[in-house]
């Protein structure tokens, strides 16, 4: 985490960060792009360094008002990371607004994951779904369902509150084909053997669910079964590389993961369940101070261990991935 926030500091000075706008508006193809990027500059490097101070802070921060600090946090690498992709942003002040939004009431009984977070038509949530392409958003996501969303942070998940884990980590290795230079590498992806989701498919008929969910930026014509098992795929490196952008695969510390869920639809990309679950946790931790106050003094509710769980994961694990997403669709490599 550390050597990650030491990477994004080279955005908070103004000549650092108008060079690296001009290169990502340049790779889109974008007039003027020299001139845009002096004109957001200043902008993007504050953005980058106010969400490096708002984790600072949460280090130590206590339970109580971590959530708040995290969401603004991730609030502001997400606005770094639109703003390498639209200069034009913000184009009025309704895209300001956090565009989800949650139930207002608690009842009595709330139960932390049964509550659900609901897209809005306009602010920040749907701005950053549409410029980075989601599919169609639902009408609500429970919460629940976005922690099994998370591949890393959903067995942990899955198993406080005994429930089926839809992520399963895959065995990558080398692969070199026979004949093949010994430089000329791929790498074999095997898929473990299931009773349920799609690795009970074939492997005609998971190859086409893998190809049906594939986006247009992917390139399929790198992809191919390994003739003498129907549970291998060979993949070059650069198709390797590239595999975050399937919906259906997550990679995270070297370790790949496969979405093995029964739902029609693939899952959220992560940076979208880590927003709206930080989004109804400040919600809470703002407006329902009694529930709050009793999950953050109390070590005899699950809710609260759950929450301190994936607090850490997120603060360890979402700069990174909003560093990886950054030069995957800037075009453009910070300095390591």
């Amino acid at each position: 985490m550390k050597n990650t926030w030491k990477t994004l500091q080279f955005l908070e000075t103004e000549p650092a960060a108008k060079r690296f706008l001009t290169r990502c508006y340049v790779n889109k193809g974008l007039e003027h792009a020299e001139r845009l990027a002096f004109q957001q500059s200043s902008r993007f490097c504050f953005l980058w360094k106010q969400a490096r101070l708002f984790y600072k802070t949460a280090e130590t921060a206590d339970l109580a008002i971590q959530p708040l600090l995290l969401f603004y946090g991730c609030t502001h690498l997400l606005k770094g990371m639109l703003l390498a992709q639209d200069p034009g942003y913000p184009h009025n002040s309704k895209v300001l607004q956090h565009g989800v939004t949650t139930r207002k009431i608690k009842r009595g009984s709330y139960v932390l994951t049964e509550d659900e977070v609901r897209p809005q038509k306009e602010g920040l949530f749907p701005l950053l779904a549409h410029t980075f392409e989601l599919p169609p958003l639902h009408e609500r996501y429970y919460v629940g369902d976005l922690f099994l969303m998370l591949a890393p942070f959903s067995h942990l998940y899955a198993s406080i509150m005994d429930k089926r884990a839809v992520w399963i980590p895959l065995e990558t290795s080398l692969f070199r084909p026979s004949g093949e230079e010994q430089t000329a590498s791929c790498f074999c992806i095997r898929f473990p053997e299931r009773t349920d989701g799609p690795l009970c498919f074939s492997q005609e008929t998971l190859s086409q669910y893998i190809r049906r969910f594939s986006p247009g930026t992917w390139d399929l014509s790198q992809m191919e079964w390994k003739t003498d098992s129907a549970r291998q795929l060979i993949l070059s490196r650069s198709a390797l590389s590239r595999l975050e952008q399937h919906p259906l695969f997550y990679r995270e510390e070297g370790t790949l993961y496969f979405w093995n869920s029964t739902s029609d639809t693939p899952p959220l990309p992560a940076w979208a369940s880590h927003f709206m679950l930080l989004y109804l946790l400040s919600m809470l931790c703002r407006y329902e101070t009694e529930w709050w106050g009793e999950l953050t003094m109390t070590h005899g509710m699950a809710e609260r261990y759950l929450v301190e769980r994936f607090l850490d994961y997120h603060a360890a694990a979402f700069p990174a991935m909003v560093k990886r997403q950054l030069e995957q669709r800037s075009g453009v490599l910070l300095p390591p």
